[in-house]
């Protein structure tokens, strides 16, 4: 299959939340390019949904909070796009 992606990803372990509406999930960051994020979410997910509008926060200093976009949704991971990145 053709690979589809503009930007190179970097894998990466680092300790994110993932926030969505009034809730947010513990999760891990996998990969990252400058276009969005693959996060890992270990906790039942069900109410997440491709289309979703969230954010999540990685936990290393400085710390940044990206507004995303939920473009894929499997049993233990969550795939994102960047709308906006903002250095807390």
């Amino acid at each position: 299959m053709r690979e589809h992606r503009h930007h190179c990803r970097v894998d990466c372990e680092e300790n994110c939340r993932l926030y969505l509406e009034d809730w947010y999930y513990p999760a891990k960051v996998k990969n990252i390019s400058y276009s969005g994020a693959l996060l890992n979410i270990s906790v039942p997910h069900t109410d997440i949904h491709v289309g979703d509008n969230c954010e999540f926060r990685v936990e290393v200093k400085p710390l940044h909070e990206y507004s995303c976009k939920v473009v894929r949704v499997e049993p233990s991971s969550i795939a994102l796009t960047f709308n906006e990145i903002r250095k807390l």
